[in-house]
């Protein structure tokens, strides 16, 4: 009878019935996923175990690199940040997960970033045998012979970055007024990638007003919008909703800013397509040899024709605007952070320069500058503790599932490490927190060999690894190597008294109060500002 009178009350209240069921489904979802999940026994807060809301806040906050980092110093080096995530803090587990034979494919969170058609490129692309492709096209468009005639821009940019800076107020000493350098190394890289992308620069580092000047503001704010939808709890509704119309509602009240990053790429795109099919018949000694050039003639081996149609040069167009100049500035700002709070490896660095090169005009691609090891240890210490990408790189298991370390995880389940939080693992790095370019250099006086060395740059990953590593490491790595050395011969540097910007600070919080730690804020790329700076032509 009590059974039969509650089905008839629970007819007669349909939003009862309703209301109660989805009750009972969330109960059953949490019960399931505390206790019978596969990841159920994998450490980590109850919350993280429920739901991904934790990680959403964390990434609305732009602390998600650090918050998963204290989440690592709690429950050790396995966590389950997410119902369906475990994120590892172990060396073995990351080449389990991102070497080129491991049974994962990026996570589905990659479609946040992709607005209908034209924004899938080879970064975007999921699907294993997708992506393989896409990368072995682009792969043409990286060689050695692309990497010489990028030099040539290279430097021409950085020259006239380095003649801007004393075009500043001096005081009487000869020091310039005080600079942000974060928006001063956006000025150029952002200049160089649209001089090789687009085939002119965005001339952002020139005096006067250019409407272009904001792109590298526009870009951090197209990734801080998205960013956080990547880890929206409802993501997979987000998946089903995009193709059905929301996309159009995110293009269409997307902040400003965005609109006008998006509009001015596609707008120098098929100016450069223009440009190109003009010079296609002229000799090479002609031609305008920019890494637009060799993605645009790239020939596709299996089939004769262009490897790229005109509309997915527009999606790489944009991995190039994001990858191409994201970790180039954010590893100079490390760099020149580091090194105006640590003079005696700034001494170092500056002695290195100065007595291996006369004049910075001699400062070019070549074997002289790659042998400069102190100044590569600089570049690889910065590119350790200040990641382009400080959070995860998501992975999903496949059908088959994966083995990682000891453990078998089976398909669906997103893994991945934080480069953050590994990068100040003390059981990898000991002195992790601190800068030490030493530590790259094998020195029989300091207890340093060539093991201890070769054995480090096995755990390191800047660029990542396997099929899904960065195409264009060498090229970030010749800017780096150009722009501080140029730059560094050429002028003293200081850090501006009293002056915080970029800085730890107690009221950061745990892991962000050391004034010596460069502080960034995680968009999946690294939002940074500072490090104050002054230059002073050298005496």
């Amino acid at each position: 009878m009590l059974l039969a009178h509650s089905i008839s009350v629970l007819h007669q209240h349909p939003y009862w019935t309703l209301t109660l069921a989805a009750l009972l489904s969330i109960l059953v979802k949490a019960v399931y996923n505390v206790f019978f999940h596969p990841l159920a026994r994998v450490p980590g807060p109850i919350l993280c175990k429920l739901s991904g809301l934790p990680s959403f806040y964390h990434a609305v906050k732009g602390d998600h690199h650090v918050w998963l980092w204290q989440l690592h110093q709690v429950y050790g080096t396995r966590i389950r940040p997410r119902p369906d995530r475990v994120l590892f803090n172990d060396p073995a587990a990351y080449n389990d997960i991102y070497n080129a034979k491991a049974n994962v494919q990026k996570a589905p969170s990659y479609r946040a970033y992709i607005n209908g058609n034209t924004d899938v490129n080879t970064t975007t692309t999921i699907e294993k045998a997708a992506h393989t492709k896409k990368r072995r096209l682009l792969n043409l468009a990286f060689n050695e012979k692309s990497l010489r005639a990028a030099a040539v821009f290279i430097i021409k940019h950085v020259d006239r970055w380095n003649d801007l800076l004393m075009d500043r107020k001096t005081d009487h000493d000869g020091w310039t007024e005080g600079i942000d350098f974060a928006d001063w190394t956006d000025k150029l890289v952002f200049d160089i990638m649209a001089d090789l992308s687009f085939g002119k620069p965005f001339d952002i580092k020139e005096p006067g007003e250019n409407s272009l000047k904001r792109m590298p503001h526009n870009l951090v704010q197209y990734m801080t919008y998205i960013y956080p939808i990547s880890r929206i709890p409802v993501f997979d509704l987000i998946l089903w909703l995009k193709p059905r119309g929301l996309d159009a509602l995110l293009a269409m009240t997307a902040p400003p800013d965005i609109k006008a990053y998006f509009k001015f790429v596609a707008e120098s795109v098929n100016s450069r397509i223009a440009k190109q099919e003009a010079l296609r018949e002229k000799s090479e000694g002609e031609q305008r040899l920019d890494v637009f050039h060799f993605l645009y003639e790239a020939i596709d081996p299996e089939t004769g024709a262009r490897a790229y149609k005109d509309s997915e040069l527009l999606g790489e167009a944009n991995l190039l605007i994001l990858a191409g100049t994201d970790t180039t500035s954010i590893t100079l700002c490390g760099i020149f952070f580091y090194l105006t709070h640590y003079p005696h490896q700034y001494a170092k660095l500056v002695q290195e320069i100065r007595e291996t090169f006369g004049s910075y005009h001699d400062i070019v691609q070549g074997q002289r500058l790659s042998e400069c090891s102190y100044l590569r240890a600089c570049i690889d210490e910065s590119l350790r503790l200040t990641p382009a990408a400080p959070s995860e790189l998501p992975r999903e298991v496949l059908q088959g599932g994966a083995k990682i370390g000891d453990e078998f995880y089976p398909e669906g389940v997103v893994v991945g490490t934080a480069d953050w939080a590994q990068s100040r693992d003390e059981a990898i790095w000991g002195d992790a927190h601190v800068f030490r370019p030493e530590r790259w250099l094998p020195d029989a006086a300091a207890g340093i060999s060539e093991q201890d060395v070769a054995q480090l740059k096995k755990q390191f990953h800047p660029f990542s690894q396997g099929p899904y590593n960065c195409v264009g490491k060498n090229l970030a790595m010749l800017e780096l190597m150009i722009v501080v050395a140029r730059t560094l011969h050429r002028y003293d540097v200081r850090r501006v008294e009293g002056a915080t910007l970029g800085e730890g600070r107690p009221d950061l919080g745990w892991g962000r109060r050391d004034r010596n730690q460069f502080q960034l804020r995680d968009a999946f790329i690294s939002v940074r500002y500072g490090p104050m700076v002054q230059f002073r032509s050298r005496t």
